[in-house]
């Protein structure tokens, strides 16, 4: 029979723990409790790393995605004008084939009635950027018959470049998105860059 050399309680096995006391029935030395430890220090020292980590990533992301999407809001402006600038001129095209002249009007709401319902069932008057389309006619032999047109878009900033749309001339794009979008006889001759002219 064997006795816990702490609190001296029988044993019935002198290799274990002390069913009484808790200690080693052999008279080892007892284990050392470990004395409580703080996290309070690593999780502020994790703070103060963290956070202004994050902070900076998320700038960097901010940096790089805001620039892209104000460019994509820009350039989606610009397909939906080009869009609705090849719609009218489309309508106003199979009026000429009916009429044999394009329509004279002086601009886009004296447009309208004459393309609306039978060759567009709506016309658009804004661009993109919400700025009114301008709409010109005109006769290259002088005469009182429309047998030329242009429609534009003022585009971003809502300025012409010219005081009349005739006065636009050759196959211009640009990247800009401040230039103007003018539609001549059927091409585009200023438009964005990267977007089909016809």
């Amino acid at each position: 029979m064997a006795f816990c050399a702490y609190c001296g309680t029988e044993v019935q096995d002198a290799r274990y723990l002390c069913l009484n006391c808790g200690n080693p029935v052999s008279g080892a030395p007892r284990a050392a409790v470990p004395a409580p430890t703080s996290k309070a220090p690593i999780i502020i020292i994790l703070l103060v790393v963290a956070i202004p980590l994050v902070i900076a990533f998320l700038g960097i992301i901010a940096a790089i995605a805001i620039p892209n999407f104000v460019t994509a809001v820009q350039r989606s402006k610009q397909k939906r004008t080009q869009a609705d600038i090849r719609s009218i001129s489309t309508a106003t095209e199979a009026y000429a084939v009916d009429h044999k002249v394009y329509p004279r009007a002086t601009g886009m709401s004296s447009l309208a009635p004459e393309l609306e319902p039978t060759y567009i069932k709506h016309v658009p008057l804004v661009d993109g950027w919400g700025h009114p389309f301008r709409y010109e006619c005109w006769s290259k032999e002088g005469g009182d018959d429309c047998d030329a047109y242009a429609f534009g878009s003022s585009a971003r900033d809502g300025r012409w470049e010219h005081d009349a749309l005739r006065d636009y001339e050759g196959d211009h794009s640009t990247t800009n998105f401040d230039c103007d979008i003018i539609f001549m006889n059927g091409t585009f001759v200023e438009y964005p860059e990267g977007i089909s002219r016809f």
